[in-house]
């Protein structure tokens, strides 16, 4: 796939649609968080699916590379109640069109 399509993909990624899951991510989707958080894609879209989860991400910068995608976004909204506002990075692998890895780390405000 081109980088243009990989960053197409990464940009549908941050609109956190659940039904999206299986579209854009691997069935081997392995995500990596920090202090040794990973998760997969099933439990990722679950993860999307909790009903106290009201967030959304502001895109700010994309920069590809291969079959990388790095982006710096800012999710704001609430969870469980509770204030999110958390400046986010991250690095995703792509293969054959799909995210098949995804690398985090944010800092929350």
């Amino acid at each position: 796939m081109s980088v243009e399509t990989n960053k197409k993909v990464a940009r549908l990624y941050h609109d956190l649609n659940p039904d999206d899951i299986e579209e854009i991510l691997t069935p081997d989707f392995i995500g990596h968080g920090s202090k040794g958080l990973t998760w997969n894609r099933d439990s990722h879209g679950e993860f999307w699916r909790t009903p106290s989860l009201k967030v959304k991400d502001a895109v700010h910068e994309q920069v590809a590379e291969g079959d990388w995608v790095a982006t710096r976004f800012t999710r704001t909204g609430t969870n469980e109640g509770k204030p999110v506002n958390e400046d986010i990075m991250n690095f995703k692998r792509f293969a054959d069109g799909k995210i098949a890895e995804l690398w985090e780390v944010f800092s929350s405000k």
